[in-house]
């Protein structure tokens, strides 16, 4: 005798959206009855999906689980929509911290390190994620990186590639335009991607993202993007040399020059133990100083540069407001590598 699936109700409130995934999905902050918790409902119209393809992201979410990868609560469907349940994360995305302040070389690494662990997990089953970006990188109530969102995923075939059904044009990597079948570096210049936003600061990304991809030439737009024209390789000095190096790699037009593993990535990240780690580009006053901000000793370093006359001015501001200049920083300052001499010092 064949059991038929027993089928039961879930029961949630959606409270707000949170995010517009795409055409035909939304995500909700939501409330569901039976647990009495929020959730992250993800919304997907049936009708944009293949029957076959119901519940294929929420499939591969539940195979796929791993410490440094969101996790699924239930997945169910009603006559339009397919519903994907996943725990709310009140620190939000990686994206979301970014609009809030620059990242320090520390944090750029600890947090490269726990979403390429998840994105290391899905490749050794086979599988490719195809939209790593910050928005897709959760923060755990622990501040963990969490990587999220596999509407876009595949299964590699025999010969280590999958095809792509749609892309988002300011993250794919330069084959885009000549070729169809895509390996691990397609991830891996993603995760590339990823870290140089993590690194100049969002603002900085979309200013250069809306003026390259304003070239109306595709021509000319194709083959500079080949070239590696974007995103410009350029970085805040604080940014430690060897996570540039790391980052640039990922980000080689040459899929075959890029690192061929995540796992690489990882071990070479984890072997940045020194250097200028802990300043924080704070801002840009009206003056056009630069601001960087480091914790010490119980207080903050507070280091300005004055691009005008290429001078810093450095003081050490306590808890109480009070401050004593260093004047072993205030220095002329001759190139960027001199400035990050000094910020190591």
């Amino acid at each position: 005798m064949i059991t038929p699936y027993q089928k039961a109700d879930v029961s949630f409130k959606f409270k707000e959206e949170i995010g517009l995934e795409g055409r035909n999905s939304k995500v909700y902050l939501a409330h569901d009855e039976h647990l009495d918790h929020e959730i992250v409902i993800k919304q997907v119209e049936q009708k944009s999906i293949e029957p076959d393809e119901f519940f294929q992201e929420a499939r591969l979410l539940y195979a796929s689980a791993h410490s440094n990868i969101v996790q699924i609560c239930y997945a169910a469907k009603d006559d339009n929509n397919i519903y994907i349940a996943m725990p709310f994360y009140s620190n939000g995305s990686l994206s979301s911290l970014m609009a809030k302040k620059h990242l320090t070389s520390r944090e750029i690494i600890r947090y490269a390190v726990q979403f390429l662990s998840g994105l290391n997990h899905i490749h050794s089953k086979g599988l490719m994620h195809f939209d790593i970006k910050p928005n897709n990188i959760m923060l755990s109530d622990r501040d963990e990186a969490l990587l999220s969102d596999f509407g876009l995923s595949a299964i590699i075939d025999a010969d280590g590639f999958s095809a792509i059904s749609k892309f988002y044009t300011t993250h794919v990597p330069p084959e885009i335009f000549s070729q169809n079948r895509f390996n691990f570096t397609y991830d891996i210049y993603q995760s590339g991607m990823t870290l140089y936003r993590m690194a100049v600061g969002d603002e900085f990304f979309k200013n250069a993202a809306d003026t390259f991809f304003s070239d109306t030439d595709k021509d000319r737009l194709h083959a500079s993007f080949a070239r590696g024209d974007f995103p410009p390789k350029t970085y805040p000095v604080h940014i430690h040399p060897t996570l540039v190096k790391i980052i640039n790699k990922c980000l080689h037009p040459n899929p075959n020059d890029r690192y061929q593993s995540v796992l690489s990535i990882i071990n070479d990240l984890a072997k940045i133990s020194d250097g200028c780690l802990d300043w924080r580009l704070v801002n840009e006053d009206d003056n056009g100083k630069i601001l960087w901000i480091k914790p010490v000793d119980g207080a903050n370093l507070h280091l300005t540069l004055d691009p005008e006359s290429n001078t810093t001015d450095c003081r050490k501001v306590y808890s109480d407001g009070k401050s004593r200049k260093l004047s072993s920083h205030c220095v002329d300052v001759t190139s960027n590598k001199v400035m990050y001499r000094l910020m190591k010092s």
